[in-house]
């Protein structure tokens, strides 16, 4: 059956099977990266209960984004969808949103941060997406996340 892609990434060199239904369409581009539309996500790890994952590009296995669900580490966090964003990806309940951050890693993984001005807003229905920025001050685009080294 033709209803699966191969997709490969820097972390699934040897490519993932992933079901046509998943791919997602940005209507509205992640910011710097206009020519590219179509993106599944995937789990980092399979082994680990993470709460991050792999938001991959289906048209350059080279370009991903490492993504969390900010409720996960900021639980009054809230995106604010515009009226315009809605009818973008043709959200009618918001229960069918869901909203990753990007996040930049670093390999003193209590330095990373997580971008939270400018979500990525997926409808599970119409598997439409967009980045929004949002118009206020009460988030940072290089928000340091709230995770502690562990004191052995």
């Amino acid at each position: 059956m033709d209803s699966e892609i191969l997709v490969k990434s820097i972390y699934y060199p040897e490519g993932v099977a992933v079901e046509k239904s998943k791919i997602l369409e940005f209507v509205r581009p992640i910011l710097g990266f206009n020519d590219l539309k179509k993106y599944c996500v995937l789990n980092i790890n399979k082994e680990k209960n993470l709460p991050f994952f792999i938001l991959q590009s289906i048209e350059n296995d080279k370009l991903c984004f490492i993504v969390a669900d900010p409720n996960y580490f900021f639980k009054d966090y809230t995106a604010g969808i515009t009226e315009e964003d809605k009818e973008l990806i043709g959200l009618k309940d918001k229960t069918d949103a869901i909203i990753f951050v990007i996040v930049t890693v670093f390999k003193d993984l209590y330095s990373s941060t997580v971008n939270l001005k400018a979500p990525i807003i997926i409808n599970v229905k119409s598997r439409k997406a967009i980045q929004s920025v949002l118009n206020n001050d009460l988030y940072d685009v290089k928000q340091k996340l709230p995770i502690n080294p562990v004191k052995s």
